[in-house]
């Protein structure tokens, strides 16, 4: 039987009205629900076959039992549905994610009743659940990994917790949001080499002198040059026999401009520029970043570096009005 399209809509804003959306999000009674599991269902049905056969024979034992199971059940109920009121889920500080690789959500669980928590499972859905326990004091450390599949702000999705503390007949969930979006950055790809470049050609980007510091570039191998520099993966592509040259630079300021790399699309091209953009961070270059719409440098440090990715990732995106 197909759901109707209106009642799915209805069914849905109805969740979204009760879910807690925020950095830190608090369950309550408002936001959780609980239903019987498929265990729940079947000790139902011995219960109700119980109760017909101690009304037809007329046996106390029966009776009793009866009763006992549902005085359990009662309790069992008020047990599962507080096991997971009163925590609260903090989103933790996100590493650097860029595009193609893992995004790793850690988040802090903290028992704001004051006693611990069972069996907690956190997940997109039910097929992948991270179970863990929430003490009393202190807090618990949950990872979900998500996958980045384009750069700019990631809305982390909506995500399930649920308890079926603690016999299994009962289960409750509920649902919640982070709200703050995850920066995404392009992947970082090498762009091709420029052969025999001279990036020391003007006065401002430093003089190149000889040395062992920096990877500066390729160049025709000459008889007698170090087997150790050549590049060997440039060679199996057949490019040819090229030697890896290095420099020690003085003063050294680099270009990063959009217009090195024509006949590539936007996002090949941001890939080449988050590149070499880690790549001169990493050797604590000073360098300038030249893109549609953007001038950013000359700079170095990590400040400088966290701007040029983040411009990097927002290309093309539309800015809200504040």
């Amino acid at each position: 039987m197909k759901i109707p399209k209106s009642i799915k809509n209805s069914v849905g804003r109805w969740f979204g009205s009760r879910m807690p959306v925020g950095d830190s999000v608090t369950l309550n009674q408002r936001s959780s629900y609980i239903w019987p599991t498929r265990a729940g269902y079947l000790l139902l049905g011995i219960v109700i076959l119980m109760m017909i056969g101690a009304t037809n024979y007329q046996n106390n034992l029966a009776f009793l039992l009866t009763f006992l199971l549902i005085g359990i059940g009662l309790v069992t109920i008020v047990y599962t549905f507080k096991n997971m009121q009163g925590i609260q889920f903090s989103v933790l500080p996100v590493n650097e994610a860029f595009v193609g690789q893992p995004l790793a959500i850690s988040m802090s669980l903290t028992s704001n009743s004051g006693k611990e928590h069972y069996s907690i499972g956190i997940g997109q859905n039910n097929n992948e659940l991270l179970v863990c326990d929430v003490p009393d004091t202190g807090n618990a450390t949950a990872t979900i990994n998500f996958e980045a599949s384009r750069r700019g702000h990631f809305e982390l999705p909506r995500l399930m917790v649920t308890s079926e503390f603690p016999f299994g007949w009962l289960k409750t969930w509920a649902y919640f949001r982070f709200v703050t979006p995850i920066l995404i950055y392009p992947k970082p790809i090498e762009p091709p080499q420029l052969y025999e470049q001279d990036h020391g050609k003007d006065s401002d980007e430093g003089v190149k002198s000889e040395g062992n510091e920096d990877f500066y570039g390729l160049k025709s191998y000459q008889p007698g040059e170090s087997l150790s520099r050549i590049d060997w993966k440039a060679y199996a592509r057949e490019k040819g026999m090229f030697v890896r040259e290095f420099v020690a630079y003085k003063g050294q300021q680099l270009c990063f401009n959009w217009q090195d790399f024509p006949g590539n699309d936007d996002e090949v091209r941001l890939s080449y520029l988050t590149f070499m953009v880690l790549q001169a961070a990493s050797q604590n270059l000073t360098y300038t970043l030249i893109f549609p719409g953007t001038h950013i440098g000359p700079g170095d440090g990590e400040e400088h570096r966290a701007q040029c990715l983040e411009a990097l990732a927002l290309y093309g995106e539309k800015v809200a009005p504040s």
